[in-house]
């Protein structure tokens, strides 16, 4: 037993030769070594050097958005991207329409007073540089619906954000709608518009 013991010592110390020769290697070299602390955060944060890319984006009006998580329908999707992806609070997550005209309509639960309107896509650069050409309507009744928006195309770019952003003169809505009839990332009948968030303000 106690040869076994003198044995398991003797290769214990074999192992710890090299580590404390390198150590005391390490002690006597005239190498410096800076410690860098990581400072206290409770999130990931962006050093001040690198410049934000989210100071390129489109701004959004400083009110509330009154369409998000709202009631919506809109035109039939493809695969998994449903219409309750438009107004769920990510652009992660995107409703897909199954060919144009492509339309989606928000009960915004009360009569409001609007004048603003965006769009928005997932801002990362994956999502290449597209147009969507969007009509903008509204309803107080539900039935009824005034155009305040013409058809215009507008430009979705990652380094602006993935977003695009209407004005238009105020007007009184219970209901939103927008109609889009285009998708330059995809030609008519061989994919359909593409939305992740549809805001109101």
């Amino acid at each position: 037993m106690k040869l076994k013991f003198c044995i398991a010592l003797l290769a214990a110390m074999i192992l710890i030769l090299p580590s404390a020769a390198w150590a005391e290697t390490a002690d006597s070299d005239d190498t410096i070594v800076t410690i860098v602390r990581t400072p206290e955060q409770e999130h990931a944060e962006r050093p001040p050097c690198f410049p934000d890319p989210s100071d390129n984006y489109i701004r959004l009006p400083d009110t509330e958005n009154i369409a998000q998580g709202k009631p919506v329908q809109a035109s039939a999707h493809n695969d998994v991207y449903v219409s309750r992806n438009l107004n769920d609070g990510k652009v992660e997550t995107y409703w897909e329409s199954k060919g144009f005209p492509a339309e989606m309509t928000v009960d915004l639960e009360g009569v409001h007073t609007v004048s603003s309107a965006a769009f928005c896509l997932n801002p990362s650069a994956i999502w290449e540089p597209r147009t969507q050409e969007i009509t903008l309507l509204v309803s107080t009744d539900g039935e009824n619906y005034t155009e305040i928006s013409p058809a215009a195309v507008y430009e979705f770019d990652a380094e602006k954000g993935n977003r695009i952003r209407i004005d238009f003169e105020p007007a009184e809505a219970a209901f939103f709608r927008a109609v889009i009839t285009s998708n330059s990332a995809y030609p008519a009948h061989s994919g359909g518009a593409q939305v992740a968030e549809i805001c109101v303000y």
